[in-house]
Formats: C-alpha cells, sequence, structure tokens
C-alpha cells in the first residue's frame, strides 16, 4: 500500500449520485471513497460499487458519514468504533505508523461546537501521526477557496489550526458544486 487515490462525494441522499459511485470507481481506480449523506435504505447505504467495503455506525438514523474501500486493501484498515459516530467514521491502518481515515459530516445547524466533540476527543486520544479527514464541513472559508467567509468557517480553520490540522484544496477547483454554488 504504497499510495492511496482518494476520493469525496457529498450525494445528498441520491440514488442517482449513489449509483455514480460504481462508474467513478471503475473508471478512477478510486481506493477509497470518503461519502457523507449517503443514499439509505432502512438505515443502510445502498447502491455501492462492487469490490469495495462499507463502514459506517448503525444506528436508528441514517448514517451521515461512511468510508468506502477497495477490497483488495480493506484487510489493512478497522474501523474506530470507540470514536465513530453516525456522522463520524473513523477507520485506521495496521501499518507502522498507522494511518487513520475519517469521513465526517457536520450539520448546517447552530451545533458546531457540539458536533466536533467526536473528532476533538479522538484527537485528544489518539494524537494521530497520518491521518486523511474528509470533511463537509457545511461552512464557508477563504482558505478552501470561497469567495466568503462565515462564522462556522473561522470556527473551523480555528479547530483545524489548534490540531495543526492542514487542508489539501486544489486551488481554483470548487470545494463545493452544485445548484447552491
Amino acid at each position: 500500500m504504497d499510495s492511496l487515490l482518494c476520493a469525496q462525494i457529498n450525494t445528498h441522499h441520491c440514488i442517482a449520485a449513489m449509483a455514480q459511485l460504481s462508474l467513478i470507481a471503475s473508471n478512477h481506480n478510486i481506493d477509497i471513497f470518503f461519502i457523507q449523506e449517503p443514499y439509505c435504505y432502512n438505515g443502510d447505504p445502498c447502491y455501492l460499487p462492487q469490490n469495495y467495503t462499507l463502514h459506517y455506525v448503525k444506528s436508528n438514523a441514517n448514517p451521515r458519514a461512511c468510508i468506502l474501500i477497495r477490497n483488495t486493501i480493506t484487510q489493512y484498515f478497522l474501523g474506530m468504533s470507540k470514536f465513530s459516530t453516525p456522522d463520524n467514521m473513523i477507520a485506521v491502518t495496521s501499518t507502522n505508523p498507522p494511518l487513520h481515515i475519517v469521513s465526517s459530516y457536520l450539520p448546517p445547524y447552530d451545533t458546531l461546537s457540539q458536533d466536533l466533540v467526536p473528532i476533538e476527543t479522538f484527537l485528544d486520544e489518539e494524537k494521530p501521526i497520518n491521518m486523511i479527514w474528509s470533511l463537509d464541513s457545511n461552512c464557508k472559508h477563504s482558505m478552501w477557496f470561497s469567495p466568503v467567509t462565515d462564522a462556522r468557517g473561522k470556527r473551523i480553520v480555528e479547530f483545524l489550526s489548534s490540531y495543526s490540522l492542514t487542508t489539501s484544496n486544489e486551488k481554483d477547483l470548487p470545494t463545493f458544486s452544485g445548484a447552491q454554488g
């Protein structure tokens, strides 16, 4: 496992978007999908590509974050149920040093500080050295090339800074593409 090709998608609970994952997986050879707001049936994400293993937290509510890992590498990953929630799925590799991968969805409500607690607990207790955090934060900030910055964006940037986390967005490419701009 020398390198990983990862992709993030928020499907907004859409069947068609979930069905597109199979095409994307085969055309782009994606190793790991970080999915936010998957389409679910009876609480389980569905319309997933074959040859992948899904990691998510089953609960009374539909999960809003999950990780889809190619079967050829899934044996290297273990879900971390201690820190995972329906809005935060965390997995770790058995390699040395370990790689932590995280898919998170932060709902657009006034509960941002509360919603960050599971990730904050994970970061404080695990102190990961190698981590990929794929996040739909529902906020705006110039750090990820938004033309405006909102209060939530400022709070997320403060959080990232407090844990010495950086972003890796592509310059001049949107981090959100959809009807809402």
